[in-house]
């Protein structure tokens, strides 16, 4: 019954304007999000002043609070390396998340979808944060062992356990499916709700409204825990095995 719905309403799930094996569509999203975060982060550093704080400075030390916080938790002194990527990773999804509130340029005239929802998205940054956290273990050992080639000797010797190999090898794809999942649900229910017949306008309106909120909080919720996970991580494999 689900599908006959879907299809009697004619809900755009899973399309993307292409260009051979490309989703321009997302492709085009995320360069907006990029910009949009490299844009906040050269204007509050233009702005930056120990007086009182204006509104965006004073959104980015409540973030670099947050993840400092959670990163010192962690790490203890050796924290400072992971608190950059833990606030790019928690700004970059939320903008990520939140493009979804704007006007649709790709996906018709009622809402742009997110390019969290965009599987491909959410791989490529599940296997950066993989690789990077990775390369910090790595690097770690190398240390402390004072030469890279036994660091990376080191480094191996956790796949030599088959629940640590499995565990380990999977993280950028349990990382990437928990983001899709959750704003890719989110895009359903308001392409579904924006569908409705022109006759319950004024509630499919509100009902929009009121959903975009939600879906708002949800993405804040998501982009924390693809931080915390990430300084997680961290944490694991620069950790003595």
């Amino acid at each position: 019954m689900g599908s006959h719905l879907l299809g009697a309403i004619n809900v755009p799930i899973g399309e993307h304007l292409t260009a051979g094996p490309l989703n321009i569509d997302t492709m085009y999203t995320t360069t907006i999000a990029v910009i949009v975060v490299i844009g906040l982060g050269l204007w509050a550093r233009s702005k930056m002043t120990s007086g009182e704080p204006g509104k965006v400075q004073l959104v980015w030390e409540s973030v670099a609070g947050f993840i400092g916080d959670q990163a010192e938790g962690a790490l203890g002194p050796n924290a400072r390396e992971v608190v950059p990527w833990g606030i790019t990773i928690f700004m970059l999804v939320l903008v990520a998340d939140w493009i979804e509130i704007l006007p649709g340029i790709f996906h018709g005239k009622d809402y742009l979808p997110s390019p969290s929802a965009d599987v491909n998205f959410c791989y490529a940054l599940g296997i950066t944060v993989w690789l990077v956290t990775n390369f910090a273990g790595i690097r770690a050992r190398a240390k402390r062992t004072g030469s890279w080639g036994k660091g990376y000797v080191q480094w191996l010797k956790m796949f030599f356990e088959p629940l640590h190999f499995v565990e380990h090898i999977t993280r950028w794809l349990t990382l990437a499916l928990r983001l899709f999942g959750n704003i890719f649900a989110g895009s359903i229910m308001i392409a579904l709700l924006l569908a409705f017949p022109v006759y319950f306008f004024p509630a499919t309106i509100g009902f929009t409204v009121v959903w975009k909120l939600f879906d708002m909080f949800i993405g804040v919720v998501q982009a924390f825990i693809f931080a915390l996970l990430t300084i997680l991580y961290w944490q694991f494999n620069v950790e003595t095995h």
